[in-house]
């Protein structure tokens, strides 16, 4: 007789929904969930896919694909997401009874992540299509992109424009005191997106009950076509604003194309001027870039943030931007010149500096890698050198000499 496996415990899996631009998944990492449109919360949250990719959690097994990150994040011995997200303070027994041990049905909702849209004013270099129109325009404008090996060449209509947000208010509403609903709305660029808005305008009467977190890229802040961001955003119990810096100074410009490091972190400054109750939550989407500067992103972002404030999110598609895949000399040094620089920082610093190198660290010490998706990503940064105007080795010297399309 096999022994029972034990549940894998996961917060968002087993309270949460995630609205794609092409489908709805149990959050935000998960690769397939269920591609029907659902009109109402009541409809989505008993969806057939979701409850069985539930049920696979809840008795021990791991849905595949849907949670292919989390298990190679593990498989490497880096912390993964199911690992490091809590979504209260309630023990994880709560979240695996929070799922139906027979029908894999979700009682309560303690977590929702909207994309509305993919407008988008950045072609950032880790990103695409599907999250930005600046991407839509780029690939359009060079067809020859889809040659390459990156994901999402083409926008879909988010799922959530096909939901009636008034049938999220009864969950809201169902929560007890001292729960609270984690709303998160990212994009494309929400502070861009009218629907941002006025989701937010619509659960005003809530907001007591919502913890509230958006993802932006900064580049604006204040008022956009007569909404003003600072007033829509105050009456939420809590806001964390998590801004995609994914770069240090030195090559932030060159990494997400359209822009300005000086410009966002003003407007960034500006933001926590104005909402003074906002936690400040800078977000590193760690690449072979962002791992070859780590020491420099950790140093800039203390400008307005502090490092136990940062919010890490790992490269792991398309593989040619995994930094798994570095040179091994690279890896090698890169990995020696954090260990060094993490030996120099005080205790209080110590536990935020291995939460941001650890996934940095699992893949630079990783022994393996495939040189394919090196020639590869030589070959697809060349390419959007030329299409931006930019050069690699102005930002990054030391990879001349391994460069194979030279």
């Amino acid at each position: 007789m096999s022994q029972k496996k034990e549940p894998l415990s996961c917060h968002m899996g087993m309270a949460g929904l995630n609205f794609k631009h092409n489908r709805t998944d149990m959050c935000y990492r998960a690769v397939e969930g269920t591609y029907e449109k659902h009109k109402t919360f009541e409809d989505v949250m008993n969806d057939p896919e979701l409850n069985r990719q539930r049920l696979m959690l809840r008795n021990g097994e791991w849905p595949l694909p849907q949670c292919n990150d989390c298990k190679h994040m593990e498989d490497k011995g880096a912390t993964s997401y199911r690992n490091r997200i809590k979504l209260s303070d309630k023990p994880d027994t709560w979240y695996i009874d929070n799922v139906d041990s027979v029908t894999g049905k979700m009682n309560k909702l303690h977590r929702v992540e909207f994309r509305f849209s993919n407008v988008c004013n950045y072609a950032c270099r880790h990103c695409s299509a599907e999250y930005s129109t600046l991407w839509t325009k780029t690939v359009r404008n060079n067809p020859d992109l889809k040659t390459f090996d990156i994901n999402h060449l083409e926008h879909d209509t988010s799922y959530a424009q096909f939901l009636d947000l008034d049938t999220m208010i009864p969950y809201i509403e169902k929560l007890d005191d001292g729960e609270f609903l984690e709303l998160e709305i990212t994009g494309g660029e929400p502070f861009f997106q009218r629907e941002f808005y006025e989701c937010l305008i619509k659960f005003a009467p809530h907001a007591h009950k919502i913890n509230l977190i958006t993802t932006s890229n900064g580049s604006i802040a204040g008022k956009w076509k007569g909404y003003d961001v600072i007033d829509i955003l105050k009456p939420y119990n809590s806001i964390s604003l998590k801004f995609s810096i994914d770069g240090s100074a030195s090559f932030y410009n060159y990494f997400r194309e359209g822009g300005d490091w000086d410009r966002v972190i003003k407007n960034i400054l500006s933001l926590k001027e104005g909402l003074p109750q906002a936690s400040i939550n800078p977000v590193i989407t760690v690449s072979n870039m962002q791992s070859a500067r780590l020491i420099e992103i950790y140093n800039d972002f203390k400008t307005f943030s502090t490092p136990n404030k940062y919010s890490m999110c790992e490269v792991l598609r398309p593989d040619m931007l995994n930094p798994i895949n570095l040179p091994q000399e690279l890896k090698d040094r890169y990995l020696q010149e954090w260990n060094d620089f993490v030996a120099t920082l005080p205790d209080d610093e110590l536990h935020a500096a291995h939460e941001v190198g650890d996934f940095t660290v699992a893949m630079l010490s990783a022994k393996e890698r495939n040189q394919d998706e090196w020639d590869n990503f030589c070959r697809y940064t060349d390419r959007l050198d030329e299409i931006f105007g930019k050069r690699v080795f102005d930002y990054f010297p030391e990879w001349e000499e391994y460069w194979t399309t030279k």
